[in-house]
């Protein structure tokens, strides 16, 4: 039994029936990317209708080799839960571009797309021929989207980047999370944490360009890179540390004692969060037990006041003296009940278990093959972090081998079976030959609403007629 999220039929459609356009459908992308953080991209876009074509090589995309580098334990060719983290909701197509009948095709399938999202080098795309500069020539209206590891400009411009060294190394953020002090240590930042951030920005970008070209007629060139993102999820560190607010930072020091971390009796780290020291002070000092005078006297009451004279390290001691005499379990309802904002630090396992995660379908569990996933072989997979109304939660549909969808693709460009047959034979394209998918793999899953093939429909209709009033 699904705990949360449910299956349903075989249909293999990301797009609704009737007569709307909800979100995203009807776009067509072009994905040539690889590992996570573009790819991240296109499974954005795609979540919110757009076809998304995902073209591989004959040896498929570095990603499906990086789920044991993850320390994940279990694969199969059609079961990879590590690829389908950026991997969800593609037709899978595989041309060899350096044949001429292979670029061929991917010039045909660029002349009827709206987006052309690449992870490549600038200095590989010239040699291919698919450089901004080459195709908006050639194809005007669309729009050609980069995500790099570091910017246009500099000597790093042309070098390769990952999230673990550009943007977490690179951007401050790994020396960054640790607490200051005589044990500090480096720790690893959570994989491709930076990929899939970046991918947001990426998003944006094409999504600024595709209403520009809308209006105009004309595409544009969307860039960003992994450092970038990281600069901007920094901005506030940044910005600090030129006041002298050092990072990393000791959470003994902080200079906002009521936006802290803190330790109960029995060892649960929590966050508190009240960034506006001046205004609630009193509330969470009054809650909590504290002596009158970090309220009535002024050498207290401000931030100001304690960047001066440096009593935030004492309001700090007596606050975690006082959060220590209870555990988290007696001091978390009341925390509740006072209306002080905080949280517990949890871990990945607890956060695998937060049935708000479930119940806002962030979280979503998906059937696969028995991998050691438990009893009902589903695994837990994230959802694109947004929502539109007229889509509802994404219907999600796993990834395939390599090639997958090649000849189908193929046909709709207008290739014949035979023609289909020579390229490849002679290895312009790769089509799949293996045995025919599980139904399991070809299941799509549902979030909460819609939850079934019956509620998508009944979204759509709904879309439908609405738009049809506002046209009359």
């Amino acid at each position: 039994m699904m705990p949360y999220g449910q299956l349903a039929d075989n249909s293999r459609q990301n797009k609704r029936k009737g007569d709307s356009m909800s979100g995203l459908q009807g776009l067509k992308v072009v994905d040539l990317t690889i590992f996570a953080a573009a790819p991240g991209c296109a499974r954005l876009l795609a979540e919110l209708g757009a076809t998304v074509y995902k073209i591989e090589r004959e040896i498929g995309d570095d990603q499906r080799t990086q789920g044991v580098s993850w320390g994940m334990k279990f694969k199969t060719d059609i079961d990879d839960a590590a690829f389908d983290c950026g991997g969800f909701n593609r037709r899978w197509v595989s041309l060899n571009l350096k044949t001429e009948k292979g670029m061929e095709a991917m010039l045909k399938l660029l002349s009827d797309a709206d987006v052309f999202i690449t992870s490549n080098r600038t200095p590989a795309l010239k040699r291919m021929g698919l450089d901004y500069e080459t195709l908006h020539k050639k194809f005007p209206r669309l729009v050609w989207a980069q995500l790099r590891g570091y910017g246009e400009r500099g000597e790093m411009a042309d070098e390769q980047g990952y999230d673990a060294i550009t943007y977490s190394a690179r951007g401050g953020v790994t020396m960054s999370f640790p607490n200051a002090g005589e044990h500090f240590e480096v720790g690893n930042s959570p994989v491709a944490f930076g990929d899939w951030n970046s991918s947001n920005a990426l998003a944006v970008g094409i999504l600024a360009a595709l209403w520009n070209a809308q209006r105009t007629g004309v595409g544009d060139k969307v860039v960003t890179s992994l450092y970038h993102v990281s600069n901007w999820g920094m901005m506030s560190a940044i910005c600090a540390q030129q006041q002298g607010q050092p990072h990393p930072k000791n959470r003994a020091e902080a200079p906002c004692p009521t936006n802290n971390s803190y330790v109960t009796s029995d060892g649960v780290w929590f966050v508190m969060c009240f960034g506006n020291y001046n205004k609630f002070h009193r509330k969470v000092f009054e809650a909590i037990g504290m002596d009158p005078k970090y309220w009535e006297d002024e050498s207290y009451t401000s931030l100001e006041a304690l960047a001066q004279n440096g009593k935030n390290v004492e309001v700090i001691a007596e606050m975690e003296r006082i959060f220590k005499q209870k555990t988290w379990a007696e001091w978390e309802p009341y925390l509740m009940e006072q209306e002080l904002a905080c949280e517990k630090c949890r871990t990945v396992e607890d956060v695998l278990h937060d049935k708000e995660a479930f119940d806002n379908d962030q979280l979503r569990r998906v059937y696969y093959e028995d991998q050691g996933y438990g009893e009902d072989h589903s695994y837990t997979i994230t959802t694109a972090p947004v929502r539109l109304a007229s889509l509802g939660d994404p219907v999600l549909y796993r990834s395939r081998p390599v090639g997958y969808d090649t000849r189908e693709v193929l046909e709709e460009l207008g290739y014949s079976d035979s023609e289909i047959d020579a390229f490849d034979a002679d290895g312009s394209v790769r089509c799949y030959a293996g045995e025919p998918m599980p139904e399991s793999v070809l299941q799509p899953s549902y979030g909460l609403y819609p939850a079934n093939a019956q509620e998508a429909q009944e979204l759509a209709d709904a879309r439908a007629a609405e738009e049809a009033a506002v046209k009359n």
